[in-house]
């Protein structure tokens, strides 16, 4: 039966995917090495069972993942805060509304390289090893992760960003991020480009 334990489980699987290198959630089935007589040593542990009463199986993973990509040292009783609701919410809208959000954050890409006068180029390329304003956007809360994902699946920046950008902190964390976010993505290549096109081409 579907419980706390199993929600730990869930849990235990996608903080290591995002906190380290070398567990990858995808490829071990979110299979770990914990046990019961670990979880219920845990004070913690009626946290996970209060999240299995909000969140089914399936529900339960996209909940972890949405709050991990924003945060990824989250203690399980921040979790159950409305932040935690508000990253799974956004996460989830964007994931059934594809179209609409991915578009959505094109077109605010596209104003604020047009309001900065910068072609969609310099917004993407790295100057004296300086955030590009793409990646200033991103920090800042006004595009989402899935949108430059998503974006650099067709023009392929991020790694440019990796040898460019000269911070060790900031970009190389958000890069870890990036990285660990992307398996479990799952988008229309073709009505991507075609919404790029649409948006930053024919303007």
């Amino acid at each position: 039966m579907y419980g706390g334990f199993d929600v730990y489980k869930v849990y235990l699987g996608v903080k290591l995917h995002f906190t380290t290198d070398t567990y990858d959630y995808i490829k071990y089935g979110g299979k770990t090495n914990a046990t019961l007589d670990t979880f219920t040593k845990r004070k913690d542990r009626y946290f996970f069972h209060k999240l299995s009463k909000r969140f089914n199986e399936r529900d339960i993973l996209d909940y972890f993942v949405a709050n991990f990509v924003i945060n990824g040292d989250k203690w399980i009783g921040n979790l159950l805060n409305n932040e935690g609701t508000d990253n799974y919410t956004r996460y989830k809208k964007y994931k059934e509304s594809f179209r609409y959000h991915f578009r959505d954050d094109c077109v605010r890409i596209n104003d604020d390289f047009s309001n900065k006068r910068i072609s969609f180029d310099d917004g993407l390329g790295v100057s004296n090893g300086q955030h590009p304003r793409l990646l200033r956007l991103l920090i800042q809360g006004k595009i989402k992760h899935e949108t430059t994902i998503y974006l650099d699946k067709h023009l392929a920046f991020f790694k440019n960003w990796d040898k460019d950008i000269n911070e060790k902190v900031v970009w190389p964390k958000i890069s870890h991020t990036i990285t660990r976010f992307k398996p479990f993505l799952n988008f229309n290549v073709t009505e991507a480009k075609m919404i790029m096109k649409e948006v930053f081409v024919n303007d």
